[in-house]
């Protein structure tokens, strides 16, 4: 254990994050709490259930201890003032899970004698934090991911189309202490709300070099797939409006036409799977896409290393962490030109930038790799290097420990 880190004690509030690795939900805030707790950091994770204290790959957990508190209803009546008026027109439920949260949040604190509260998400984490420092005087720091901050209104994406809940972001971000923005583009929004924008610290994404490694063999996953021989265009995406996937699909039917090799995966599942498999259908491509479904973390990587080419065809995305995933694998990226995605991709050195809903583009560049195999395997390696440099989770879970040191002193 670091002497400098011995007695830093972190609240990180995260809804619904797993347990373990192997769980789906959340698996960033996961990662980023376990390398936390490896470095020595007192990780106490603060989840939205019922369920009682328990302790799982060096960190505790906690929720809930029950339903009906009356601490719980003195507070939301105590912390009405800390509500923005407009965010007062809500459900009184909601409002009143919020100051419950609240308030396993400061048992906790008191409890473990911890130092900060780390929320994930201004919203709701974020604001369940505010309510949490406001009663236990510790400093807050929130991570901001993109749906809590960004918006695409032509798919409904973002926390902020409510007016209710844009008031509470901002009075959130204005309140904490610190805000961790994991993109320029995140960050860029953040300075326009905070009136101090001295408290914005952008920390990129990053992924563990040593799990997403060029070197992994992928021979299991191409044989489990039956894509052996092909050469294969990945992607990594819920089936969810925003992330576009459609347009891929639709690319897949051009590339179709000149590459007999090419085969398509499509890793995740959502509300639009019935629909894209129908698309690819009426297409004519169904035979050229596999829709692998949900795909366990510890399998991610594999299928990485199986791609030859992976593209990301999002309409918005706070930072993209599958574009940095993928450069660590030495795979060429094509992403579209949208929030966090161009941090990661410099067009022509690890990849290519097209613009959103493009299928012609998306077709273009991906023929453009696979006619152009050495040219393919310099921006993998450059994405490789890239990875190393800028988005390596050691370094950011450094710079995060040092945040916590300032705001603690």
């Amino acid at each position: 254990m670091h002497p400098l880190h011995k007695k830093i004690s972190v609240a990180i509030i995260s809804s619904p994050v797993g347990k373990t690795p192997e769980d789906v939900k959340y698996s960033f805030v996961f990662d980023e709490a376990f390398s936390l707790s490896k470095k020595g950091i007192d990780v106490h994770v603060m989840r939205s259930q019922m369920e009682k204290a328990s302790f799982s790959y060096g960190m505790r957990f906690h929720g809930f201890e029950r339903k009906i508190d009356s601490r719980s209803i003195e507070s939301t009546l105590r912390n009405l003032g800390t509500y923005p008026l407009l965010s007062l027109l809500r459900k009184p439920t909601t409002i009143y899970w919020e100051n419950l949260y609240a308030t396993s949040v400061c048992r906790v604190i008191k409890k473990n004698d911890i130092n900060l509260i780390h929320a994930h998400f201004a919203y709701p984490e974020g604001f369940v934090g505010l309510l949490a420092k406001k009663r236990s005087g510790k400093p807050l720091v929130v991570t901001i991911h993109g749906y809590d901050i960004l918006v695409e209104p032509s798919v409904g994406y973002g926390v902020r189309l409510s007016k209710r809940i844009d008031a509470i972001v901002n009075r959130v971000l204005n309140c904490a202490d610190a805000v961790i923005a994991a993109s320029q583009a995140t960050s860029n929004e953040a300075c326009k709300i905070v009136t101090s924008v001295d408290k914005v610290h952008l920390i990129p994404n990053a992924v563990d070099l040593h799990k997403f490694d060029p070197k992994l063999d992928d021979s299991k996953t191409r044989r489990q797939l039956g894509i052996e021989g092909h050469t294969v265009i990945f992607a990594l995406r819920s089936h969810e409006p925003k992330y576009g996937l459609e347009h891929l699909i639709k690319a897949a039917r051009i590339v179709a036409k000149e590459r007999q090799d090419a085969i398509f995966v499509i890793g995740g599942d959502g509300s639009l799977r019935c629909y894209h498999e129908q698309l690819a259908t009426r297409l004519g491509v169904k035979e050229k896409i596999v829709f692998a479904g949900t795909i366990p973390q510890q399998a991610v990587p594999y299928y990485y290393a199986a791609s030859d080419i992976v593209v990301v065809p999002s309409l918005q995305e706070a930072f993209g962490l599958v574009v940095s995933e993928a450069m660590a694998c030495g795979k060429p990226v094509i992403g579209t030109n949208v929030g966090g995605i161009p941090d990661q991709i410099i067009d022509g050195y690890n990849g290519f930038l097209v613009r959103p809903r493009n299928s012609a583009e998306i077709a273009e560049k991906i023929l453009w790799l696979i006619s152009n195999p050495k040219e393919a395997k310099r921006m993998g390696t450059n994405g490789r290097k890239m990875a190393e440099e800028k988005f390596d989770l050691d370094k950011r879970i450094d710079k995060i420990i040092k945040l916590y040191e300032t705001l603690i002193k």
